[in-house]
């Protein structure tokens, strides 16, 4: 058996994907995959499973399996050729269709028996190793994406565990490359930026669609006065940002014990923590966090054909940058990062909740 790399994985612990198999036919085998469920984390919350199997040479098969509550295993028995190779993609959802665990895993199957033991992550961890972070502006006129990278031990270079910073010109020349490189969208750009990426959004669609993975840092309308909505930008799958601004400076977690919100306060404070929501969210959804005022989401992950997309309306540069006041949203930053590239995550200490509001930050709306 010829073993590919593991692009992207499934929620909680370990999950184990046990595949054993028996020539049937001369040019087929049955094949028994058994998913090994994880015992803590939100194993409580899985509803059903999915396992989709792709390949050049056949038709996808899709098969889903409810889950008991005190079921350890889920076992599906697929008929596959052999000597071709396949894409398996399992998905655990909890019982509103919210996509809590994933592994992507390619195989060249073969005749006889094997086993595949896969670590199965949270949704979208581990999805990338390399960063290309686009901007023609600082957000804010803040660095703070460059001192958390630093500060975090990512370090400027083309390899794994390093970072690019590019403009809007590299749009249309940038080679993007699924289950390698986690793009960045910076917050707070300025007009030209929006309409060069409205002019190439097929194109990064395409990455997530393919596998890649998009964090985009959708607070517009700040100190450089670009409009994502005046620039015709819909984010891959169609969800739009919403057109009305409430200035909201309170966000509410919504599931603390989704990983990525682990050891975080209930409520995330920042100046306009709330600077934009999303609407026309796809099935799988998962909302992190949403504005107190408007119970709607402003950090949103969801999937997009093989990838994934990270959507947030928070100004987590400027809240990063001023932890030390209690701008607890800005803790968003370097979670998601580190989140995607499959680091561990540390609470961060630095930052003491506020007493009062802090001044508000410049906007053009």
């Amino acid at each position: 058996m010829k073993r590919f790399p593991l692009y992207l994985m499934i929620v909680g612990t370990a999950l184990t994907i046990l595949v054993t198999g028996c020539k049937i036919t001369q040019n087929e085998g049955t094949y028994t995959i058994t998913i090994q469920l994880p015992e803590g984390g939100a194993r409580p919350y899985i509803h059903t499973v999915v396992l989709e199997i792709t390949g050049e040479d056949i038709d996808t098969l899709r098969y889903t399996k409810e889950v008991g509550a005190t079921d350890a295993s889920v076992t599906f028995a697929v008929t596959l050729p052999k000597d071709i190779v396949v894409t398996l993609y399992i998905v655990a959802k909890d019982a509103n269709g919210i996509i809590l665990y994933w592994a992507r895993y390619d195989l060249t199957v073969r005749a006889g028996e094997f086993t595949l033991n896969i670590q199965l992550n949270p949704a979208a961890q581990g999805a990338a190793n390399h960063i290309k972070l686009f901007r023609d502006s600082l957000p804010w006129e803040s660095s703070a994406m460059d001192s958390m990278l630093a500060r975090e031990g990512f370090t400027p270079g083309t390899g794994e565990d390093e970072y690019e910073i590019l403009g809007s010109a590299a749009f249309d020349t940038v080679t993007l490359t699924p289950g390698r490189d986690l793009v960045i969208i910076a917050n707070d750009q300025p007009q030209s930026f929006y309409n060069a990426y409205a002019a190439n959004q097929q194109k990064f669609n395409d990455f997530v669609l393919a596998g890649g993975i998009i964090f985009w840092e959708a607070c517009d309308r700040g100190w450089n006065g670009g409009s994502i909505l005046d620039a015709g930008i819909t984010f891959p799958g169609g969800v739009t940002i919403d057109s009305e601004y409430v200035y909201d400076n309170y966000n509410y977690l919504a599931n603390p014990d989704y990983e990525l919100l682990q050891g975080l306060p209930d409520t995330l404070y920042g100046t306009y923590a709330s600077h934009e929501t999303f609407s026309n969210l796809p099935e799988g959804a998962q909302v992190f966090t949403y504005g107190v005022l408007t119970q709607k989401p402003t950090l949103v992950l969801y999937p997009y054909g093989l990838g994934w997309v990270l959507v947030t309306g928070q100004p987590l540069e400027y809240c990063y940058e001023r932890l030390d006041r209690g701008q607890t949203v800005g803790l968003l930053l370097p979670r998601v990062v580190k989140f995607i590239l499959g680091k561990e995550i540390t609470v961060t200490k630095h930052y003491h909740q506020p007493t009062h509001l802090s001044p508000t930050i410049k906007s053009s709306k």
